[in-house]
């Protein structure tokens, strides 16, 4: 009996012992699973800060920069509406916008380092996002891309270093950029780029008759060889069909550029292709000098000439992009079946002409506006033209003609149409890639990556 004592006794000392073991074992696993645990939580909540800090950036940069934009816009706006119209394109203003768009931002945000993080913490203390700041790494900055003119294509807030600071999950950072989107400007109502033209015709343009000038860009296509017409022979086309043909005529152009899908057929004529601003860009397949009987055939280049067949790379996007605008702006005119003239429109006091028809039009005196139709257009003799011409066949120009691209004249009607409850017709309406005057927004100003 004695010994079992001992036995039973020795064998609840080992039990005892083997649960304090087991109970400490497990005290310690439980506190590992804690602490681990608590790490995996803080750092979530880590993440989530900076995150949440990373927003209030984000949200704050979108309205500093939406700001800026309705500023530089306003601006503009009134300085549009004290100058020559004519002297500020569409174009011209884009640019000035982007450059004040970014100069306002950056004002607005810092120019070094220091500042940025500075403007970037008050973000952050103005949210509800808590222990995290913007950590000045003398790196953070604000980067510009540029075009070959120095107007801004791109704008970086670059290396915002964001850091959390808490207790158990000590301090975690992390890096971030930001891209600030540009919002779309529209200045002049219409379309400036197709307004810099004054004859786009969809398959060629004739000129002859005595001297005559042309100030403005052209547009000329082409046609296929059973769409020729008698009256069209004599002026040397052979292979390709439409382009520009000028025949037995001297004439000036003051021209940016001039595009013909085919040839320019030059046939007994003196032809002198100079510059409007810096110089004559011209496309086509080839410039044909055809000597008549009586006449010899001459053209002089003062600026550069671009063979549509083997082009480099910028010469091949300014044509093509130039293919899509006319097809574009050409496009609607197809439905046209009626005519209209504002001359004949008792309702009409706009201060320039318009007219749009599904056949043929006839210019017979002086006009200053938009004719566009979907057939041809026959400028008589001595007549002269302001403004653009668009047709989708051919244009006849019959000699002793002054045609001018004026923009402020198209500008004018599409900015009168524009005006609610003005006109009941409105020419806009049948020619493609219209525009209004406007600001819109990205659907981003501002947006992240790593």
């Amino acid at each position: 009996m004695r010994r079992y004592y001992w036995v039973r006794l020795y064998a609840l000392l080992l039990m005892i012992i083997m649960f304090t073991m087991t109970m400490a074992v497990s005290t310690r696993s439980a506190l590992v699973i804690y602490k681990e645990s608590s790490r995996q939580k803080g750092i979530v909540r880590s993440i989530e800060h900076i995150n949440g800090a990373s927003d209030a950036i984000i949200n704050a940069v979108s309205s500093v920069a939406a700001a800026a934009g309705q500023d530089q816009y306003s601006q503009l706006q009134e300085l549009v509406s004290v100058e020559d119209d004519s002297r500020l394109s569409e174009k011209d203003l884009d640019g000035y916008f982007r450059i004040g768009y970014c100069n306002k931002i950056t004002d607005s945000l810092g120019t070094d380092s220091a500042a940025i993080c500075e403007g970037l913490n008050s973000f952050i203390k103005e949210s509800d996002v808590n222990d995290v700041i913007v950590a000045d790494s003398g790196l953070t900055s604000i980067e510009q891309e540029y075009d070959d003119a120095g107007i801004p294509t791109a704008l970086r807030i670059k290396n915002v270093k964001i850091r959390y600071d808490d207790p158990v999950t000590r301090v975690r950072e992390d890096t971030f950029n930001y891209n600030i989107q540009f919002p779309d400007a529209v200045f002049h109502a219409g379309n400036d780029e197709l307004f810099r033209y004054c004859m786009v015709a969809g398959k060629g343009i004739y000129i002859t008759g005595r001297t005559s000038s042309i100030i403005g860009d052209l547009f000329a296509g082409i046609h296929e060889p059973d769409e020729c017409r008698e009256a069209e022979i004599i002026y040397g086309e052979t292979g390709t069909y439409g382009g520009i043909n000028i025949l037995t005529t001297q004439i000036g152009l003051m021209t940016d550029r001039v595009i013909s899908r085919g040839d320019i057929n030059v046939n007994g004529s003196f032809v002198v292709f100079d510059a409007n601003n810096e110089k004559a860009n011209v496309f086509a397949q080839d410039i044909n000098e055809i000597s008549g009987f009586s006449k010899d055939a001459k053209y002089t280049l003062n600026g550069e000439f671009h063979n549509i067949r083997e082009m480099d790379e910028e010469s091949a996007r300014i044509y093509y992009d130039t293919l899509a605008l006319v097809s574009n702006s050409l496009a609607i005119l197809d439905p046209a079946s009626m005519y209209y003239d504002s001359d004949n429109d008792r309702n009409y006091n706009g201060k320039y002409r318009k007219l749009i028809s599904g056949t043929d039009v006839e210019l017979k005196s002086d006009f200053t506006g938009i004719v566009a139709t979907r057939a041809n257009v026959i400028i008589d003799k001595d007549v002269n033209f302001e403004g653009i011409i668009l047709c989708g066949d051919r244009i006849y120009a019959m000699g002793n003609n002054n045609i001018v691209a004026n923009p402020s004249v198209a500008r004018t009607i599409i900015a009168s149409e524009n005006a609610e409850g003005e006109y009941s017709f409105r020419v806009s309406d049948y020619i493609g890639g219209m525009k209004v005057a406007g600001l819109t927004d990205p659907e981003h100003y501002v947006i992240p990556y790593k």
